[in-house]
C-alpha cells in the first residue's frame, strides 16, 4: 500500500514536470512569434508615417493649386461684371446720343420757324432762369374840400377844393431765391403840379428763415405806420394820423442798413419779431424850434451829422386759433445826432388788434431834439387811436337782400390823434405869409390850418366802401380841434410869436384807390 502511494505519487510528480516543459515551451514560441509581430507592426507604422507625410505634402499642394484656382476665377468674375457695365453704359450713352439728336433736330426745326407771339414770354422766363420780375403798388384819385371859416395870423382865408392824383408803381426783382430788389416810385399830380419821388429803393437778402438784410431807402420801421400802414389803399382813412402828417414826431424815412427776422415761440400765431437798424441819421428844415424833420437825410447833410440807430420789437400773444382775437404789441427807439452833435432821441409804443368784424389800433410817440447854440431843446409828442367795423353780418330787416348784399361792404371808422410840441417854424406852413392863396391842400392832406397848430387835434370819421380786398371807395370828414397855446417861428430870425387861438374848421375827402 505505500509502495502504491508512492509510485502514484511519483506518477503525478512526473505528469506536473511534463506540463510545465511544455508549457514553458509554448510560452518561448510565443515570445518568439509575438517579437516578429512587433517588428512588423513598427515597420508598417513608419510606412505609414511616410505615407502621412507624403499625403499632407500632396493636400498642401493641392490647396495652393484651389486658393490659386479661386483667385483666378474672382478676377474673371470682376473683369466679366465689368465688361456687363461697360456694355450697359454703351447703351446708355448710344441711347442718350438718339435722344440728344432727336431734340437737336426738334430744336433746329423750332429755330428754322418763327417763334410766335404766344411763346415770346414763355422764351423770355425760360432765358431768365429763377429771375423774376413783378410790378405792383397803387393808384389813386381824390377830392378835397377844406373850409377855413379863420385864418392863422396873416395867413389868408381861403377855402380850398381841387381834385387830386397820385400812382405809386412798386418794382420788385429777384434774380434769385435769397435776393429781392424792390422801388417805389411816387408820381403825383399836386399842389405844385407834377412831381416824380423815389420813396423805396432797397435790396434785401434772406439769409435764413429768421434774419433778412435790407439795405437802402426804406420807410422807417419805427412803429406800425410808416411801413405797414401808409400805402394808400392800405390806410382805412384818406390822410395820416396828425403824429405822422404835416408836422411828423419821427422822421418818415431812412437811408442806411437793417438786419430784422422773427420766430414763432408757441402754438401757431404766437411770434416775435425784431429790426434794427442803423442810417444817415435825422435831419431839420432849419435849426430852430418846431422845424419839421426833412427825410431821408442827404448825404451832404449827413457829413456834419452823427449816424441813427434805431430798433423795434413785436409780439403776438395769441395763438391764430384764439377765440380772443388776434393782438399784436410793439415798442420802438430810434436815436441819432444832427447838425455836428446836437442829440434827437425818439421812442414809442403801439398795438393792434382785431376781433371779428373790429379793427383797432393806436400809438405813443414821443422825441427829444437838442437845439444848437443853447437854444433849449424841442421835444415833441404825438398820439393817435382809431377803430374801424366791417358791416358784413348786419342785416336791415325788409331791405333787399341786393341791398342789405350792399351794404356788407361798407366800413365806418372814427380816430382821435393829436400833436404836442412848444412850436412851429411859419417855414415849414406850404404857404406864403400875406398873399392871396391860403394854405393848399395835396394828395393825402386836407389843407387845414389847424393840422400846423402847435396842440392840433383832429377826429376824423371815415366812411369806406370795399369793391374788393384792394379797391376801395374811402370818404372821411375832418373836424379840427387844435389847443391854444405854443409858438410860431420864423426860420431866419429866429423869432418868436405866441400863437394864441387856432380857429377850428372842417374838410371833406373822399379818394378812390386801387392796388395792384
Amino acid at each position: 500500500m505505500p509502495a502504491r502511494r508512492i509510485f502514484s505519487m511519483f506518477l503525478f510528480a512526473l505528469g506536473v514536470a511534463a506540463l510545465s516543459l511544455v508549457s514553458l515551451a509554448r510560452a518561448a514560441d510565443s515570445d518568439g512569434s509575438d517579437a516578429a509581430a512587433m517588428k512588423e507592426i513598427r515597420s508598417e507604422l513608419r510606412q505609414m508615417r511616410e505615407e502621412r507625410k507624403r499625403d499632407r505634402e500632396v493636400i498642401r499642394s493641392l490647396e495652393i493649386k484651389v486658393q490659386q484656382l479661386e483667385t483666378k476665377d474672382s478676377r474673371v468674375e470682376a473683369t466679366t461684371q465689368q465688361l456687363h457695365n461697360t456694355d450697359q453704359k454703351l447703351k446708355e450713352t448710344t441711347l442718350e446720343l438718339q435722344q440728344t439728336n432727336a431734340q437737336v433736330k426738334t430744336l433746329q426745326t423750332k429755330v428754322d420757324a418763327p417763334i410766335a407771339s404766344s411763346e415770346f414770354g414763355d422764351a423770355v422766363q425760360r432765358y431768365l432762369g429763377t429771375h423774376s420780375f413783378t410790378v405792383s403798388g397803387a393808384a389813386g384819385g381824390n377830392y378835397i374840400f377844406d373850409q377855413q371859416p379863420g385864418a392863422l395870423d396873416g395867413l389868408y382865408h381861403a377855402s380850398q377844393n381841387s381834385f387830386f392824383f397820385d400812382w405809386e408803381p412798386m418794382i420788385l426783382y429777384r434774380p434769385t431765391d435769397w435776393i429781392m430788389f424792390e422801388g417805389v416810385i411816387s408820381t403825383a399830380f399836386g399842389s405844385t403840379g407834377t412831381g416824380v419821388d423815389l420813396s423805396t429803393a432797397d435790396f434785401q437778402l434772406f439769409l435764413n428763415d429768421y434774419m433778412t438784410v435790407v439795405a437802402g431807402l426804406f420807410d422807417q420801421p419805427f412803429g406800425d405806420w410808416y411801413e405797414n400802414q401808409s400805402p394808400m389803399w392800405v390806410n382805412r382813412f384818406v390822410t395820416a394820423p396828425l403824429p405822422f402828417g404835416v408836422e411828423p414826431v419821427v422822421p418818415p424815412s431812412e437811408i442806411g442798413v437793417q438786419l430784422r427776422g422773427g420766430m414763432q415761440f408757441g402754438a401757431l400765431g404766437q411770434d416775435f419779431d425784431y429790426t434794427v437798424w442803423g442810417g444817415n441819421g435825422p435831419n431839420f428844415s432849419s435849426p430852430v424850434l418846431g422845424a419839421v424833420v426833412s427825410s431821408p437825410t442827404a448825404v451832404a447833410n449827413s457829413q456834419t451829422n452823427g449816424k441813427s440807430i434805431g430798433a423795434r420789437f413785436r409780439i403776438y400773444p395769441l395763438p391764430v386759433d384764439s377765440e380772443m382775437g388776434r393782438l399784436e404789441l410793439g415798442a420802438s427807439t430810434y436815436n441819432g445826432k444832427w447838425a455836428n452833435g446836437n442829440w434827437y432821441n425818439s421812442w414809442g409804443v403801439d398795438f393792434n388788434y382785431f376781433i371779428g368784424n373790429l379793427q383797432t389800433r393806436g400809438e405813443w410817440v414821443q422825441s427829444y431834439r437838442q437845439l444848437p447854440d443853447e437854444l433849449g431843446t424841442d421835444n415833441r409828442q404825438g398820439w393817435y387811436l382809431q377803430a374801424g367795423y366791417f358791416l358784413t353780418n348786419l342785416n336791415v330787416p325788409g331791405l333787399p337782400d341786393m341791398l342789405n348784399s350792399y351794404l356788407h361792404r361798407f366800413e365806418p371808422l372814427v380816430r382821435y390823434s393829436g400833436v404836442n410840441q412848444r412850436g412851429v417854424s411859419t417855414g415849414d406852413i406850404p404857404a406864403a405869409i400875406g398873399t392871396q392863396v391860403g394854405l393848399v391842400p395835396d394828395f393825402g392832406i386836407n389843407g387845414s390850418p389847424a393840422t400846423y397848430a402847435p396842440h392840433a387835434r383832429e377826429v376824423a370819421l371815415a366812411l369806406d366802401y370795399w369793391i374788393a380786398p384792394s379797391i376801395v371807395w374811402q370818404n372821411e370828414f375832418d373836424i379840427e380841434l387844435p389847443r391854444a397855446g405854443g409858438l410860431f417861428v420864423s426860420p431866419e430870425t429866429g423869432a418868436e410869436t405866441p400863437a394864441g387861438s387856432i380857429p377850428n374848421d372842417r374838410a371833406f375827402l373822399s379818394q378812390f384807390t386801387i392796388g395792384f
